[in-house]
């Protein structure tokens, strides 16, 4: 299946509204494969068909299928065990949702520095340029060095940051790095948490064990942090203690959250609060790529204008510096 959330989302989304109208998931799939789907998904679609005749579970057929993630495989197990297949996939559509409107944020907020990047590079070559003389093929050339050095930078970072991320959920140390870079970090754990109290939610309406939701929900964090942070809250969920004192104590959680689960605990009403916090968090992790994208062109700009003032600078100490020896040479003319 595409990567891609938002085709992710309209899946997800038309299996959940096929199911809650008293659909059996093979006769959803075959309504959703009469409207023509993308190539990857009705590849997929007809894969867990054909799995589910076959007499798989319904988790094990998505699980087969390629493009399927660790959340999807999560939340789409728990819904099965629980009989919850329905809600199970509103959840992977709101979720898939929400990261499909922060892309597009994110997609967008990158244009605007692009178009900045390259008037920069104008600005500080070609006007300098032609003042100090240069042919127009010597200009381009300059630019086009200039360019190339930029978008080498940007593409090895941009390797570095997909390093990081990948290492991230298996790192503490650098996820939390990652999580310290301001607005972008705050971003990062919103989403991690609206993934660890989505499976949650899940899991509570499935049945499941207190250990094995607890197990899946930090899975589904991919954040390095919390998964180390949850090895405390395994091992009390393992022996049936209470949860929420853990959650208190734990620095990774946020504190709100932490308070909110110990009371919604004592008072019995898990699936709201962790209803509610899902809700929270996936409207936060917005709010937040929202600010990153405001932030970023921003920074960008302020860049430019450093690397353009530089620009500046330097050619005119390089002409000062050359009147000071035409200067000299006039006042001391060499001997004949």
């Amino acid at each position: 299946m595409s990567s891609n959330p938002a085709q992710k989302h309209l899946l997800h989304l038309e299996l959940a509204k096929l199911l809650e109208a008293g659909f059996g998931i093979r006769q959803a799939i075959a309504t959703i494969l009469r409207t023509k789907p993308p190539g990857d998904q009705a590849a997929l679609l007809a894969g867990v068909d054909a799995s589910i005749a076959a007499g798989k579970s319904i988790s094990d057929a998505f699980s087969a299928g390629t493009g399927v993630t660790d959340l999807e495989r999560s939340i789409i197990g728990a819904g099965e065990r629980g009989g919850r297949m329905a809600q199970a996939f509103r959840h992977l559509a709101d979720y898939y949702e929400m990261l499909a409107r922060t892309r597009r944020q994110a997609a967008r907020a990158m244009v605007q520095p692009l178009v900045l990047i390259h008037m920069g590079v104008f600005l500080a070559v070609v006007p300098f340029g032609l003042i100090a003389g240069k042919g127009w093929g010597e200009i381009l050339l300059s630019g086009a060095v200039t360019l190339g050095l930029l978008y080498g930078g940007l593409i090895a970072v941009w390797v570095l940051v997909r390093m990081a991320l990948a290492a991230a959920p298996g790192n503490a140390a650098v996820d939390s790095l990652i999580n310290r870079i301001p607005t972008i970090g705050g971003a990062r754990r919103a989403m991690a948490m609206a993934r660890f109290t989505r499976v949650y939610h899940t899991g509570l309406l499935a049945g499941l064990s207190m250990s094995e939701t607890v197990s899946i929900s930090l899975d589904a964090t991919q954040s390095g942090v919390l998964r180390e942070a949850g090895r405390d809250l395994l091992i009390t969920a393992e022996t049936g203690g209470p949860l929420g004192p853990v959650f208190a104590r734990n620095d990774a959680f946020p504190p709100a959250f932490a308070r909110s689960y110990e009371t919604a605990e004592e008072a019995g009403g898990l699936d709201h609060d962790l209803a509610r916090w899902a809700k929270y968090y996936q409207e936060d992790a917005v709010q937040r790529v929202q600010v990153a994208a405001a932030t970023i062109p921003k920074v960008i700009y302020a860049l430019i204008l450093i690397f353009v003032a530089w620009k500046i600078i330097s050619f005119f100490l390089g002409y000062y510096s050359l009147l000071d020896h035409i200067e000299d040479y006039g006042s001391d003319p060499p001997e004949e």
